[in-house]
Parts: structure tokens; sequence; C-alpha cells
């Protein structure tokens, strides 16, 4: 069972990973919507990776299409590679989706001592479906733009084997630009 406090609080980490690694500059606008499904996704191909414990499986699937000329300039642009082969695009955007990853993996750690987490994997769109055979306790998708015209779309899928109930503390993410520090 997956309290209705931890599937927040997964879908929060997964927003401020996103929101804080996704982009390239900090004057790119990230926007993240929840979808009700995938249906209408064009996107062939898909990141996998994985943070798994004693307690759940989170699956986070970064969904993309490699053939999609904006999608490859803009994360090749990331990584600082001017132009390159399909091999080029997929590390960049597999690294970006390891960063994140990364973020989710080291706040859930706050909750949960032992996590493992993989490395980031491609898979075709096709075996989408067979996500369901996890049998997972939680689903959500999302859809993400980047300066109002770069479209992905990505999921979340949290198996779980024993009660999984935490909180995130969002107190920290308050913003506190502007103020003065006087000494």
């Amino acid at each position: 069972m997956i309290s209705e406090q931890a599937q927040s609080g997964f879908d929060y980490i997964f927003k401020k990973a996103v929101l804080a690694n996704i982009s390239s500059s900090t004057d790119d606008n990230c926007e993240i919507e929840s979808v009700d499904s995938l249906e209408g996704v064009n996107e062939d191909e898909f990141v996998v990776l994985t943070i798994s414990s004693t307690f759940f499986r989170f699956l986070t699937l970064f969904h993309f299409n490699s053939a999609d000329d904006a999608t490859r300039n803009y994360f090749l642009r990331n990584a600082n590679i001017e132009a390159g082969d399909n091999s080029a695009f997929l590390d960049a955007f597999q690294e970006v989706c390891n960063i994140c990853c990364g973020v989710m993996n080291r706040e859930l750690h706050k909750s949960y001592l032992f996590l493992g987490m993989s490395t980031p994997y491609v898979l075709l769109r096709q075996c989408v479906p067979f996500v369901s055979a996890l049998n997972p306790g939680y689903v959500k998708h999302y859809r993400i733009t980047i300066n109002h015209s770069l479209e992905l779309h990505a999921t979340l899928c949290i198996c779980d084997y024993d009660i999984v109930d935490f909180t995130v503390d969002t107190s920290a993410d308050e913003d506190t630009t502007g103020e003065l520090e006087l000494f």
C-alpha cells in the first residue's frame, strides 16, 4: 500500500528534480503538468531508471523521440555538443535523466536508508504496456514542456512490497531571494 502522503511525496520529488535539472539554462521555462494517460503520446522511446528498496521499486520513464530535431538539438546543446550522431544525443539525454533520478534518490534516502539506483537504459514505446505486468501500486503521467515548444512525457511507476509512507519536507524550498544579510 502506498499512502496518499507518499504519492504526494513521489510527485513532489519528481517535479523538483526535473525542474532543477532538465533545463539547460536558468532562462529556460520548464512546466510540468499531470496528464491522465499516455494516449496520444508520440514519443518512440523512453529512458528507464529504477530506484529500489526493500519497500518499493520506483521506476521513472522519460519518453522522448530521438528523430525530433528540436529535442536532439536541445539536449546536445545541454551537453555542450554542437552536433552529433544518435549515440551522442542518447548519451546526453540519458545523463540528464540520470541526474534527475540521482536527485530523487538523495531525497528518498532521507526516509529510506537502503536504496539502489540503476543506470539508465532505453526501451521502445511498444514496451510501455508491459509496465503493468509489474503490478504497480501507483502510476502517474506528466507532460514536460520546455520553452513553450519542446514537449516530453514522463511516467512514474511505483511497485510496493510493504507499506510505503513518508513525508517530504517542502519548507526548504521557500523562495528566499531578495533577502539581505547584514554582518
